[in-house]
């Protein structure tokens, strides 16, 4: 890229990472989609710099900003470095970056399945030892036990379970399993997952059948392909961003777990990326409320043309809270305890499926607690005719040495 002073470049969405070099703190950006293997760092100066990345600002906006704020003249030719960095790792909105994502995108279509992608990091490799791991969730102290399966004459339309890491949230993912095999059998189960690499379409599938230490999971593409027709487009346009993002593929061992020698089943895989802000009355945000709307509708739509039995699955995570978050205080045993009641009182709003109510409340603190689960939960509520939602399990894990720590619950619907 040659920048132009009149260029108004866009970072992607990328992960921050805070580092320590020398002696030096840096921040570095690594990309979720992985289209370079190197991470850029840059000093905790460029942060100003960074954010203004949005699309909305020219260089020569962002040289005369800096300036402004530093009190100092800030040279153009390094606002243009910078921004000529970010455009070589293609981290940066434009044509190098379309170019990598479509290369990218080609070479992962031609591969048999979607290889796991946490196996031997959130959960065993071998798929004995996994089996062993699983059951463990069920059989440990407070434990629910293996499921009676199939005695429950209800069967599930939709089931909330954690997304955190397998070791850290297994008691609580086992509790909602439990519940989920313990009723009749669906023959597809429509996975919606938090998009966390961010999904410019706001939902994205999967066409791959997906691979686990305990063998292949098919995709359902009778079903794909009529969510295409229903939508008019490729209903897995991104899908590339499931390659590395963990969200169904945890949910994936414990349906093969539970399932596999007991009842034949296909998936729909989806990834989600939405705010409650779509659902506010600004006319900004009409264009996101339709696109949302369209997709749940097609969505329930093919679901129920379908003579398959279907049950939906949101793999989700809620708040996440601490410095590892952005949050300024190091949480305490209140702190934990405060986000927990929060908790207690959106998820009653999904017992009663008010779903109307769970994003109000969302909204109401801006989403202060950062519930990663909110597209999916959300995403769910408006595809399934559930009349009650039961809380089986709030839990919590702490995932640094700081007290930053992530909540999580399962529940499941009829």
């Amino acid at each position: 890229m040659h920048a132009d002073r009149n260029d108004k470049p866009k970072l992607r969405h990328v992960e921050p990472v805070q580092i320590v070099h020398e002696g030096r703190q840096l921040v570095g950006l690594k990309d979720p989609l992985k289209l370079t293997d190197r991470m850029l760092c840059f000093s905790m100066d460029a942060l100003p710099l960074l954010a203004m990345l949005d699309g909305t600002h020219s260089l020569l906006d962002i040289q005369a900003s800096l300036s402004a704020r530093s009190g100092r003249l800030v040279f153009f030719d390094d606002v243009k470095e910078i921004v000529e960095r970010l455009d070589d790792a293609a981290l940066l909105e434009g044509d190098r970056f379309k170019a990598a994502f479509a290369r990218l995108v080609e070479d992962y279509r031609k591969q048999p399945c979607r290889p796991c992608s946490h196996a031997g990091m959130s959960y065993s490799v071998d798929p004995d030892e996994l089996r062993g791991e699983l059951r463990s969730f069920f059989d440990a102290d407070g434990g629910p036990g293996l499921p009676d399966f199939f005695t429950d004459e209800r069967r599930p339309i939709g089931l909330i379970a954690p997304h955190i890491d397998i070791r850290a949230g297994g008691p609580c993912f086992a509790r909602g399993y439990h519940a989920l095999a313990s009723g009749q059998p669906s023959d597809v189960y429509v996975i919606l997952g938090t998009g966390h690499a961010g999904v410019e379409g706001m939902f994205t599938a999967c066409s791959l059948d997906f691979q686990t230490p305990l063998g292949i999971v098919r995709t359902d593409r009778e079903l794909l392909g009529r969510l295409g027709e229903a939508l008019g487009r490729d209903p897995a346009e991104e899908e590339i961003l499931h390659a590395h993002e963990h969200v169904i593929e945890f949910q994936l061992v414990f349906l093969q777990y539970l399932l596999s020698d007991r009842h034949e089943f296909t998936i729909l895989p989806v990834l989600c990326s939405l705010s409650h802000h779509i659902f506010d009355d600004r006319q900004e945000n009409e264009v996101l409320r339709d696109r949302f709307h369209e997709f749940c509708r097609a969505l329930k739509a093919v679901c129920a043309e379908s003579s398959k039995r279907v049950c939906f699955v949101a793999s989700a995570d809620l708040d996440h809270i601490g410095p590892r978050y952005g949050d300024s205080f190091t949480p305490h045993k209140g702190t934990v305890d405060e986000a927990l009641e929060k908790d207690n009182q959106i998820l009653r709003h999904l017992e009663r499926v008010d779903v109307r109510s769970f994003i109000r409340d969302v909204a109401l603190d801006n989403d202060a607690r950062r519930i990663c689960g909110f597209s999916p939960i959300t995403t769910m509520l408006h595809c399934i005719d559930a009349t009650t939602g039961n809380l089986l399990s709030l839990d919590h894990a702490q995932v640094d040495n700081r007290n930053s720590f992530v909540s999580f619950t399962s529940m499941i619907f009829h």
